[in-house]
């Protein structure tokens, strides 16, 4: 169980294993590993697409349907590695090899073309676009794989090609960003292993906890109330037994760039890690400006266990140009038993 909980502790390393992909200069470079996953909308069955990057010439894309028992449909998935030529002002596709079986008289062949097409057309639309500094640019375009006249929302939180959701004529998010990662190394199944961001929510029933004494718990110059429940486990973490973990720390200014910055910790902050998911469409992300700090919360899916973890991370600029960083991750289950306490100690933190 600690162990899960360990595993969600994110720090923000600066790789130089970057690259970029034909055609255009993205405004947070790109690392080697990074991936980002789709929700498909228009396909009938529950449906996803992968995409992951190498290299600037190598990426892999991955199809992946789960098993409907309504439909009586087996779970289906589809993986190709492709190659391109990174001098390309286009995307020039060099090289293909399929990584999973195709099954014969079945779609298999026309996911694999529409695969394809994403691709192509994924490259045109963002080459189009032109600069993408922020994490919301709407272009209005015509793509006939999603009906016709959609909105593609470009953010550059989002690895790749930027896209985070294309939304049809009826206002329905066809193509909607559902988990960003990196995978770390080879051994790293994240990305293939993927079949979903969220497991069930769990029934409980709320407790109130007994009052145990306050005590101020200090890092530098930050400091959160918590009580006598909790244990210090080294100068700036601390446990509440299994349940619940708060880490306070210092991050380092990346860019001179404020916005660059900001932006590109926010990605890192919110990619998944080696086991987990993190559920990108369901993530808040709150800016106070008279304090110039920025909450985010979200929730981390762990399917070897089929758990979720309510984490919040909250950044404040401190006076080298960095962030002072406060994280508390805490298991659902304890979570939604007594919310108000867990959140009262998020309020406390200054």
């Amino acid at each position: 169980m600690k162990k899960l909980i360990l595993s969600i502790i994110t720090s923000i390393i600066i790789s130089a294993a970057s690259f970029a992909l034909p055609g255009f200069t993205a405004f947070i470079p790109d690392s080697a590993g990074e991936y980002v996953y789709y929700r498909d909308s228009s396909f009938t069955r529950e449906s996803y697409i992968g995409i992951l990057g190498y290299d600037d010439a190598t990426i892999q894309i991955r199809y992946f349907a789960p098993k409907d028992d309504e439909a009586k449909l087996p779970a289906k998935e589809i993986a190709i590695l492709i190659t391109v030529d990174p001098k390309a002002d286009f995307w020039n596709m060099t090289g293909e090899k399929i990584i999973s079986t195709i099954l014969p008289d079945t779609d298999d062949t026309d996911i694999v073309n529409y695969l394809h097409d994403l691709l192509y057309e994924f490259s045109a639309r963002r080459i189009s676009a032109g600069t993408i500094e922020s994490d919301k640019v709407i272009a209005d375009q015509d793509f006939a794989q999603f009906g016709g006249n959609v909105s593609i929302t470009f953010d550059a939180r989002i690895p790749l090609f930027n896209i985070r959701t294309i939304t049809d004529s009826k206002g329905s998010k066809a193509f909607d960003c559902v988990t960003i990662g990196t995978i770390k190394s080879s051994e790293d199944k994240s990305f293939e292993a993927f079949k979903g961001v969220s497991g069930p929510k769990p029934e409980v029933t709320k407790e109130t906890r007994k009052t145990a004494k306050a005590k101020i718990c200090k890092f530098e110059n930050r400091q959160v109330t918590l009580d006598e429940s909790w244990e210090q486990k080294m100068e700036n973490f601390w446990t509440l037994g299994n349940d619940s973990l708060i880490t306070m720390s210092a991050l380092p200014q990346v860019s001179e760039n404020k916005v660059l910055n900001d932006l590109y910790v926010q990605r890192k902050l919110l990619e998944s890690t080696e086991g987990s998911y993190t559920d990108f469409q369901n993530c808040e992300i709150t800016y106070t400006q008279a304090k110039d700090s920025y909450k985010i919360v979200s929730t981390s899916y762990f399917p070897e266990n089929g758990i979720n973890v309510c984490i919040t991370k909250i950044l404040t600029r401190n006076t080298n140009g960095g962030f002072d960083y406060f994280s508390i991750s805490t298991y659902q289950t304890a979570y939604l038993k007594n919310p108000a306490y867990f959140d009262k100690i998020i309020k406390s933190y200054k």
